[in-house]
């Protein structure tokens, strides 16, 4: 019987749980809402009835070990606990890798940014630049001799979207739906143009930025994170949605 690794990406915002086989077959997904208060009791709970309504089984009678990437570092011994009896393996910056990290300090960069890294060098090879849009957006620069440079954080779409509905009484909330066309011609079409096609020229620019200054022209472009659904990105960048969880399964393969 193939052995079964549960991966766990806990997010600022959400959580993605995925149950992959050890030889990288993908058998569940599931996706939660981050809770810095979960005890871990709570915690086992909701992870054993998402992943029931997928598997028919228990999720903790099918994994044998956990590789587990949090960026809320209250929530891991919590998630220890909640995964009692399980091998766990916490990626930082201090485990095998086939990347090296040519920063000043490389135990700051988070845990999140390196299983992207690694989830990115399974599926292209560098240099690359890895956007991830989430509760804040990352970008990471790899050049051609896998070694990790640096990048950028800015504020999240839906981050930066929060804040101006809370400093900005006049501006109602409206649907966060993509127009077509970057002029708006009522309040509800320009905030949506600002803040979707807004965004998406953020990114397209830091991109060019961040390549340029580099010197990696030619990088491979990759984007992950809950947010890429909200974007409509250029054809040159390669949409991955699991690539967080791919980083883990390296991550959990290098580590064995």
């Amino acid at each position: 019987m193939s052995e079964h690794w549960l991966l766990l990406d806990i997010g600022n915002t959400h959580t993605v749980g995925g149950l992959f086989r050890a030889d990288g077959v993908r058998v569940a997904e599931v996706r939660l809402r981050t809770d810095g208060q979960c005890t871990a009791d709570e915690y086992r709970v909701l992870l054993t009835q998402l992943f029931r309504e997928q598997l028919g089984q228990d999720i903790w009678a099918m994994a044998d070990r956990v590789v587990l990437s949090t960026v809320v570092p209250v929530l891991e011994p919590v998630v220890a606990q909640a995964c009692k009896n399980l091998p766990l393996l916490s990626v930082s910056a201090r485990l095998q890798r086939d990347f090296e990290l040519t920063i000043p300090h490389p135990e700051q960069l988070g845990a999140d940014r390196l299983a992207n890294i690694a989830g990115a060098l399974g599926l292209a090879e560098p240099p690359l630049l890895i956007v991830d849009a989430g509760t804040a957006t990352t970008f990471c620069l790899l050049d051609q001799h896998r070694a990790y440079l640096g990048g950028a954080i800015v504020p999240g779409l839906e981050t930066s979207w929060r804040a101006l509905q809370a400093r900005a009484a006049k501006l109602f909330s409206v649907e966060l739906t993509r127009p077509d066309n970057a002029v708006g011609n009522t309040t509800e079409t320009q905030i949506q143009s600002g803040v979707l096609q807004g965004y998406e020229a953020l990114i397209e620019g830091m991109t060019d930025r961040l390549l340029a200054d580099a010197g990696l022209e030619n990088a491979t472009l990759i984007a992950t994170g809950g947010c890429t659904r909200l974007l409509r990105l250029p054809p040159r960048f390669r949409l991955e949605p699991d690539l967080t969880l791919l980083g883990l399964f390296r991550y959990g393969q290098s580590n064995g």
